[in-house]
């Protein structure tokens, strides 16, 4: 009998870059998707640590320098965000960033060509670092009257995301068209989700999440 046995390795790590969605509001600050994306793919057999790298209120402009902080070479996590730091994966890159901005560009008035082209730049900087990016569109925004994310104001961005993916030749996470239907049992105020939109947008990153790279290592195998 041929048996192979492989060492076990670390959990995987993954950063999840955005604003006050992702750092997380609703469920009380700093409890965000990023927990429930964290025990999901552990339930399902791929253990993970997820870095929450969400800032509250960040444009798009501001993310094209805090992203630095995750890509650096050897990370110092303790100026991530409001939250409480994560030191405890100092010295550690994730290996995919799961990048979800835009929504302040947004309710600011920025030009969704301006931030087409800052969320260009988080991914070609990614690229650059080795790191895999994972583009989202923007879910709806009802609180400030910017009804669903396909038509209108939001709508013209989720456009220019769609096509920079395409562009850049990257994973897209279709964080609208997965909550657009019932974004309003899917969020407290019309804007941050609830647990239930914790849940549907982490299924939506779960579902595209690039593969696990094939394990290496020292093959034991013993005969009998």
């Amino acid at each position: 009998m041929l048996l192979a046995a492989w060492p076990v390795s670390a959990a995987e790590l993954i950063t999840a870059f955005g604003d006050s969605i992702t750092e997380g509001l609703c469920r009380g600050v700093c409890h965000g998707y990023f927990e429930v994306l964290d025990s999901m793919m552990d339930a399902a057999g791929r253990p993970v640590d997820i870095i929450n790298g969400g800032l509250g209120g960040e444009l798009t402009s501001q993310g094209v320098g805090r992203i630095d902080i995750f890509l650096a070479d050897s990370p110092d996590y303790s100026l991530n965000n409001q939250c409480p730091p994560q030191t405890q994966y100092n010295g550690r890159r994730g290996r995919i960033i799961l990048i979800m901005e835009g929504a302040n560009d947004a309710i600011h008035g920025v030009s969704w060509s301006t931030t087409r082209d800052n969320l260009r730049f988080m991914i070609q900087k990614s690229k650059d670092a080795g790191v895999i990016p994972v583009l989202a569109t923007i879910t709806p925004d009802y609180k400030y009257n910017m009804s669903d994310c396909n038509t209108g104001i939001i709508g013209a961005y989720n456009n220019a995301i769609r096509a920079l993916a395409s562009e850049e030749n990257v994973v897209l996470a279709d964080q609208c068209n997965a909550t657009d239907q019932d974004w309003q049992y899917l969020t407290c105020e019309g804007l941050h989700p609830n647990y239930a939109g914790d849940q549907r947008i982490s299924s939506t990153w779960y579902s595209v999440m690039p593969p696990r790279p094939a394990i290496t290592g020292s093959l034991l195998l013993l005969l009998q």
